[in-house]
This record gives C-alpha cells, sequence and structure tokens, in this order.
C-alpha cells in the first residue's frame, strides 16, 4: 500500500512541477513520510535510509551552488534537491555503481529529451522540470530492486 502512495506521489509531483515548475513542500514531506513507512524501523534500514539520503543528495547540492555561480542562473531547483532526498532514503545506500548510474541516467534522459523539445520548439533556452527525470531514474531503479 505504500508503494502506491509512493508512486501516485511522484506522478502528482511530476504533474505539478511539469505545470508550475515548483514542488510544493506538501509534496515533498508526504514523499519523505511515505519513505520513513516503507523502509520501517529497524536499526539496519534506518541506517541505510540516512546513508542512501546523503550519498544521493549530494551531488545535486554541489550542481546547485556551484554550478549555478558559475553559469549565473539557477540550473537546478531545491525542490528537486529534496526530492533526491526522500528517493535516497527509499533506495537506500548499496553500491557506488548504483548511485552513480541513477545520475547518468537522470541526466541522460534529461539531455535526449530537452534536444527533442529544443528541435521541436526551435528554442534550446527553455527551462525544463527536472524532477520528472529523476522520478523516472528513481522508479526504474527502484523496480529493479524490487524484482
Amino acid at each position: 500500500m505504500v508503494r502506491i502512495l509512493i508512486v501516485l506521489t511522484l506522478l502528482l509531483i511530476i504533474y505539478i512541477d511539469i505545470k508550475t515548475m515548483c514542488i510544493p513542500n506538501v509534496l515533498n514531506l508526504l514523499l519523505l513520510f511515505l519513505a520513513f513507512l516503507y523502509r520501517g524501523y529497524e536499526f539496519e534500514n534506518i541506517k541505510n535510509g540516512i546513508i542512501g539520503m546523503g550519498i544521493y543528495t549530494l551531488p545535486f547540492i554541489f550542481i546547485y551552488g556551484y554550478l549555478s555561480d558559475f553559469m549565473k542562473k539557477e540550473v537546478l531547483g531545491f525542490g528537486d534537491i529534496k526530492i533526491v532526498l526522500s528517493l535516497g532514503y527509499i533506495l537506500g545506500y548499496s553500491q557506488l555503481l548504483q548511485v552513480y548510474l541513477f545520475f547518468i541516467l537522470s541526466f541522460l534522459i534529461s539531455t535526449i529529451i530537452g534536444i527533442i523539445v529544443g528541435l521541436y520548439k526551435k528554442n534550446f533556452s527553455l527551462a525544463l522540470p527536472f524532477s520528472p527525470f529523476i522520478i523516472i531514474s528513481f522508479l526504474y531503479y527502484w523496480s529493479n530492486e524490487v524484482l
């Protein structure tokens, strides 16, 4: 039941982020609460989830801080970082390769979609929401973890 609520919350986040380019804090908090319910209350699960929160979120914090300063514009919203925080807790830490591939898949999907949208609209300076690509990557790894 918690898995279904997580997926529904993620779909709602995708819809709202595409429409408004903003992710409500209520949905971020709901996702974090559902993540805590999903992992359970055993010490090993909590420890693994907290490590996952840090490892998955750290690269996005660097991108948010340093790349935004370098580009002189915001390249990543803080709502995306909060989503990755919750998703990192759900995935937990199993191996560094999975974390690396999660990021590669997120950025690869966003690049391909960005090029397609840019060619279609004939404007490559469009701002696209990044959370749908993060969530697609998460759902791919989450489904492989459960199977």
